[in-house]
């Protein structure tokens, strides 16, 4: 019923790959086209980072870099991403690494949020956040590689709509309010050398 209630309040739109897109909930800002002002971003070509998604998907970013509260410069989720998922898409390990943390037990729509933890070789803690319930296909200790299955996407948490929150934090601060995030750009998908923009779709390529 939930569910229900949230659809009638916000638009949707199918987008090519027939995920839905929902516009009305989020808060764009015109000025924010890409990225943070003044921030150093990691050459997009050359990242060890790919889309948290199979190969061949598409999906549209909500919030972005500084787009829009709470991802706004200053704020935990300055460079937190927002991916827009149905319930129950598969997510996948953006690179090589070992599964921290793990928290399954909310439901969607509920104040619990669902995510999974990802220690990367480079020492960032990679957090896919508002999985639906029981949706983590890993397990804390794990190892993955890049592009295995690491959960399903959802709306647990303070997820308005339902959508994958992708954001990097270091030195064990994955706890929110974490005190940094750290900007990302991502290898397998069309330019983003200021990361991923808000209203953008993006498909994953072969890497």
């Amino acid at each position: 019923m939930k569910i229900v209630k949230i659809i009638s309040i916000v638009l949707l739109i199918t987008s090519c790959n027939n995920n839905e897109t929902i516009t009305d909930d989020i808060n764009f800002q015109d000025d924010a086209s890409a990225g943070c002002p003044g921030v150093f971003y990691p050459d997009w070509q050359t990242s060890s980072h790919v889309l948290p998604y199979p190969v061949g998907q598409s999906y549209t970013i909500g919030l972005s870099h500084c787009s829009g509260f709470p991802h706004i410069e200053g704020e935990p989720d300055q460079f937190a991403i927002d991916f827009i998922m149905d319930v129950g898409t598969l997510v996948t390990a953006s690179r090589l690494g070992t599964i921290m943390f793990v928290e399954e037990s909310g439901l969607d729509f509920e104040s619990v949020n669902n995510m999974v933890v990802l220690r990367d070789e480079d020492g960032y803690f990679l957090q896919y956040q508002h999985l639906t319930h029981n949706g983590a296909l890993v397990e804390e200790g794990d190892i993955v590689q890049i592009g295995d299955p690491i959960g399903y996407s959802g709306a647990s948490g303070l997820a308005s709509y339902p959508h994958l929150h992708f954001v990097a934090t270091r030195f064990g601060d994955w706890m929110f309010p974490y005190t940094q995030s750290y900007p990302i750009t991502f290898s397998n998908t069309t330019e983003n050398s200021r990361s991923l923009l808000q209203g953008e779709t993006y498909e994953a390529f072969p890497y």
